[in-house]
């Protein structure tokens, strides 16, 4: 399963990924990622591991709720782990887990360094601010002006937003 993981991957996580099809498989493996991933040293590597197990916990399990702890203990190992989030942001939508997925919004924007401002993860998480926030008339101003900001510290064009998924975020309900 290419699709299941993740960038930051080492060859230790690809090994353990390897072959797994059932959920009994995934379920094993899900349990020696948890142990493998405590004495990972490289918090993006380890961030990977606990990615890979969300990956698991959708496909074969299809337990999207533990697919969201999975999730967000990547982002607390790798706050720049953009695929955690954005399957994050995913899942909390879907489940209508919106106050949820603002904190989170917050959390990584507030651990990432000066240095990531504009890149794709912080991209991410404003958008993610700004459709929580343009779902609500009470917040509408608040979606307005993270729009304004990305705009204009992120791209020269619309056609930029668009193709880093600011412009089209999937829409949120509160």
């Amino acid at each position: 399963h290419g699709s299941t993981l993740p960038e930051a991957a080492d060859d230790t996580l690809a090994g353990l990924m390897e072959g797994v099809e059932t959920s009994q498989q995934a379920r094993e493996v899900i349990r020696n990622i948890g142990r493998v991933a405590m004495g990972v040293k490289s918090s993006v590597v380890r961030g990977a591991y606990h990615c890979a197990a969300g990956n698991l916990a959708i496909h074969p399990l299809k337990r999207p709720g533990l697919a969201v702890g999975f999730y967000l203990k990547a982002l607390r190992a790798d706050p720049t782990c953009i695929e955690a989030l954005q399957k994050l942001q995913n899942l909390l939508t879907a489940q209508k887990r919106i106050r949820r997925l603002e904190r989170t919004d917050w959390e990584v924007l507030a651990r990432l360094d000066d240095s990531e401002a504009g890149e794709a993860i912080w991209v991410t998480c404003w958008s993610g601010l700004a459709a929580i926030y343009a779902a609500s008339p009470r917040t509408i101003l608040r979606a307005d002006a993270i729009r304004k900001a990305l705009s204009a510290f992120v791209a020269d064009s619309d056609d930029e937003l668009e193709e880093q998924g600011v412009a089209n975020f999937p829409n949120v309900a509160p």
